[in-house]
């Protein structure tokens, strides 16, 4: 595994609490962030209207003054007095003129006119000035100029524009504070510069002077102007800025959260939550982006374990010392390859106990050390807990090569290659090479012709009677499914179901018997009448996990209006190796529409005697391998037939057993007190004709051959 896919598990356990009902941690984080934000921004909003962040600026005083002057017209005489940041000034007007003034100049900024201060942060200014005139009605002008070289020029101190504002102090408290917008451009500037509209409004950038004067000139005599205070008040951030800063700031968190959240979330679809490693998905990416760039060089090998009889461990430790087996398993293979540190690998969990290892490299000569080496160290015994489990694992092993151009194609060989090393024993590997590639030839060929023979209606039933082992009379029918397709010739249903099953069509081939018996059971409506017969059908376990499958099966008993106790499907006990919660509910869906279930060839699928109560069954069948070895001197397999009718009569379930050849074989099982046989000893599969012939006439005679040798008194016998 890769650093990346070592990364993928330490952010899957931080996205998700170790207990499963609890929410994502990435929600949790989501809220919190919102929360937060939500909540820092109402407290930014109130702690601006409160005050917090106000800042002030003094225009008579601090290091930015850097002048402070008396200005006055020829016909005034004035002094200028200041003592610390109080400055007065005196006049005395001499005749009246249109446009006399007298006041203070303060110059702010460095020195020129270029340099000035912007005081565009504020929005109001505090004035503490006091004015004594000849005339009561007599108003102060405060002028904030400032420079802009579009309509300034630094030779000329009047073209700097005259911001201004008119108060007559005496009608106001000590202190009035106004706010800048009130300042207006004064109109003589205007058009004496002839400045356009653009620039004719209030500008607060490049504020190089301020002016406090006196205005209206109308009377001779003394005019005296203190200014005490010129206090700019502000805040660090307008309302205005404010929020666009915190809009600004939600949209940044937006992006990111949706950002990481959508990184996280890509992370999880391809990570197994169990072990952290790449999920099919995710291997099946890693596969195709290397296979789409790869150069004639390159080499690619996928190595497909499968843990042999997962099963067993599920069964007997239970699905929590599962879990901690597959977490062990990868982690050991990880130590065992290195792969959190070889960017040339991959590993992955495709499914409940199958994984995959990719190597880039060219591994023709290491193939086998590789192989032998998992297995030897995989013989260790692991340690969950204070328990100790062995496994085996059956490896199978293929090579990209030019014909490969998916990931799904690399695991069909290596899948095809692992079947073999199961199928020959278990506990070995087999690599991909041309005797598995000619019989996936044969498989994807056969699965062709399967398909062509659903479309053409090739298919057929035989029926193979089940009778009572105390009366020897018919009870009940195996429907078994035939092919009269030439293309399928020689293949026979041991063969193609389990393609059909691999290829996905089975799902049709299932319906499809269904419909047929059901066609049948509604043809011979008066016929069946007169008898109570069950027909048995054969499902795949691949329907456990057919979402539909219980309502299909429930429209097609409504169409033929077929009596649903008179159904029984039968499932394969090794069917049940994988099942989960949806298997056992497409089960009791079955169960709930009135139709029996039986559990077919039981003895070979590891089932623990106590998970019966589990599955929702009406009737187990003995596999044909304990009926074979019932004759032999060792009573092995007596005993776990005996053992098999003790638990299914606690269970109140109803024992059949197949295969039966021999009369000595009925006998013994009918004395170990099994409810129902089929096999060879009574009748082959046949036609519906022949098995209509056969219930209106049965074969007495085999009837009372053996109820003569095996008295009824014996076969009721029970041990």
């Amino acid at each position: 595994m890769a650093p990346k896919t070592m990364l993928n598990v330490l952010i899957y356990r931080y996205l998700f609490a170790k207990n499963n009902k609890e929410k994502p941690v990435l929600q949790d984080i989501n809220t919190k962030v919102f929360t937060l934000l939500f909540s820092f921004s109402i407290l930014t909003i109130a702690a601006l209207h409160l005050g917090i962040g106000n800042t002030q600026l003094s225009l008579i005083s601090g290091d930015h003054v850097n002048t402070i002057e008396a200005i006055k017209s020829r016909n005034f005489k004035s002094t200028l007095e200041q003592n610390g940041a109080v400055v007065s000034s005196q006049c005395s007007l001499l005749k009246v003129v249109q446009y006399d003034f007298c006041g203070v100049i303060y110059g702010l900024g460095l020195e020129g006119h270029e340099y000035g201060l912007d005081l565009e942060k504020y929005d109001s200014i505090t004035l503490s000035l006091k004015y004594s005139a000849p005339l009561k009605s007599s108003k102060l002008k405060v002028i904030l100029r400032n420079y802009d070289p579009l309509y300034s020029k630094p030779d000329d101190s009047v073209s700097l524009k005259f911001n201004s504002i008119s108060i007559n102090p005496r009608f106001h408290e000590s202190k009035v504070t106004i706010p800048l917008n009130a300042f207006q451009v004064d109109a003589w500037w205007i058009s004496q510069y002839e400045v356009g509209f653009d620039n004719s409004q209030l500008d607060l950038k490049n504020i190089a002077f301020l002016e406090i004067n006196t205005e209206n000139i109308l009377a001779i005599g003394d005019y005296k102007i203190t200014i005490e205070e010129a206090v700019l008040n502000g805040k660090v951030i307008s309302e205005t800025e404010l929020f666009k800063v915190l809009l600004l700031i939600w949209l940044v968190c937006t992006v990111l959260l949706v950002t990481a959240q959508r990184n996280k979330l890509k992370i999880l679809s391809i990570t197994d939550p169990l072990t952290g490693l790449y999920n099919r998905r995710g291997i099946q990416l890693w596969i195709n982006k290397y296979l789409s760039s790869q150069s004639p060089n390159d080499n690619l090998t996928m190595i497909y374990i499968d843990i042999d009889d997962f099963k067993k461990v599920n069964d007997t430790y239970g699905h929590a010392t599962g879990d901690q087996l597959l977490s062990a398993f990868s982690t050991l293979i990880n130590q065992l390859l290195s792969i959190e540190k070889n960017s040339t690998m991959a590993f992955s969990r495709l499914s409940g106990d199958e994984f995959t290892i990719l190597f880039k490299d060219d591994m023709d000569g290491n193939l086998d050390t590789c192989a032998k080496k998992l297995l030897l160290e995989l013989k260790k015994p692991l340690q969950l807990g204070n328990q100790e489990i062995i496994i085996n694992v059956s490896i199978g092993i293929a090579k990209a090569d030019k014909d490969i151009s998916t990931f799904e194609d690399l695991l069909l060989r290596a899948d095809s290659a692992m079947y073999y090393a199961k199928k020959s024993g278990k506990n070995q590997y087999k690599i991909f090479d041309k005797s598995i590639a000619k019989d996936l030839f044969f498989r994807k060929q056969t699965a062709e012709k399967i398909k062509n023979a659903i479309i053409q209606d090739q298919f057929h039933l035989n029926y193979m009677p089940i009778l009572d082992s105390k009366s020897l009379e018919i009870v009940s029918v195996e429907l078994l499914l035939r092919c009269h397709a030439e293309s399928l010739k020689g293949i026979g249903p041991d063969v193609f179901i389990p393609i059909a099953e691999e290829y996905d069509l089975i799902k049709s081939i299932d319906l499809w018997v269904i419909e047929a018996c059901f066609k049948q059971i509604a043809k011979e409506r008066n016929f069946l009448a007169q008898r109570d017969m069950v027909f048995c059908i054969n499902i795949s376990a691949l329907e456990l996990h057919n979402f539909g499958f219980s309502k299909k099966l429930e429209n097609l008993i409504k169409l033929y209006q077929i009596t649903p106790s008179s159904i029984e499907l039968e499932i394969t006990e090794t069917s049940l190796v994988e099942t989960d919660e949806m298997s056992i509910q497409t089960l009791l869906e079955i169960r709930a529409l009135g139709v029996k279930l039986a559990l077919d060839d039981f003895g070979t699928g590891y089932t623990a005697f106590s998970q019966l109560i589990n599955y929702p069954v009406n009737c187990l069948k003995i596999d044909k391998s304990f009926i074979d070895g019932l004759e032999s001197h060792d009573n092995t397999q007596a005993t776990m037939i005996r053992a098999i009718i003790a638990i299914a009569k606690s269970y109140h379930l109803t024992t059949i057993a197949e295969g039966i050849e021999t009369a000595s074989q009925y006998e013994l099982l009918a004395n170990l007190g099994c409810d129902m046989m089929q096999g060879y000893l009574f009748a082959k599969p046949m036609p519906w004709s022949d098995f209509k012939n056969t219930l209106i006439d049965p074969d007495d005679s085999l009837q009372a051959d053996l109820l003569t040798h095996y008295p009824k008194e014996k076969t009721l016998k029970s041990d």
